[in-house]
């Protein structure tokens, strides 16, 4: 297996983050980003660089042998706000890097994801989310050994479980956090389901 390098995620990272959130959105919404592939890096970096260090905090990345960045997640604790994936002024960005038409369809996807959107309340357990590996990267275990650097920094806050929020018709990320050792506890149904994104959460219990 390659050797992987895991650190805090730092500002000079923030080109490499908003890549990789790209990767994440056209992996798990596909359409939901369109115009310029360049655009929309500039957009997600932007909307990085307007949460200030909030954008950082709880944030590891994941680098191959040569430094570079491959790969990320990101830890909500108990108590802390979620962390803002559309800031002020992100429409005007939109709008300035993709245009009128894909802001319009990025601004339907957004406000769908709200509608089933996980708030997570439970006082004994962090979320993982914004976990992505740049596709070339993929299958080297980088995922397994970010995965393990996240939930170790949840129990370093004393905390026995971690959770996780992923689409209902992503099965391949669900296979992965399978055999990471999670077990889906939670689905979103009924109108909320069909007015949004169908998705489920899983949890796992952490010796």
């Amino acid at each position: 297996m390659p050797a992987f390098i895991i650190r805090p995620a730092i500002g000079t990272d923030i080109p490499d983050l908003a890549r990789l959130i790209v990767e994440l959105y056209h992996s798990e919404l596909p359409g939901a980003l369109s115009g310029c592939r360049a655009g929309q890096e500039r957009l997600l970096a932007y909307t990085l660089q307007a949460n200030g260090e909030a954008a950082l905090t709880n944030r590891l990345v994941v680098c191959d042998d040569q430094q570079r960045v491959i790969g990320t997640g990101m830890l909500q604790f108990p108590n802390e706000p979620a962390y803002e994936r559309a800031p002020r002024g992100t429409i005007a960005a939109a709008v300035r890097e993709l245009g009128i038409g894909p802001t319009l369809k990025l601004a339907s996807v957004v406000a769908r994801s709200l509608i089933g959107v996980y708030r997570h309340t439970d006082p004994q357990s962090a979320l993982i989310h914004s976990v992505v590996i740049t596709a070339a990267a993929r299958g080297q275990g980088a995922g397994q050994t970010l995965m393990a650097a996240l939930e170790e920094q949840i129990r370093s806050r004393g905390l026995p479980r971690s959770r996780l929020q992923v689409l209902a018709n992503n099965t391949a990320a669900q296979r992965f956090y399978r055999r990471c050792g999670y077990d889906e506890i939670w689905r979103l149904d009924g109108w909320r389901a069909r007015l949004g994104w169908p998705s489920l959460v899983m949890e796992k219990v952490l010796v």
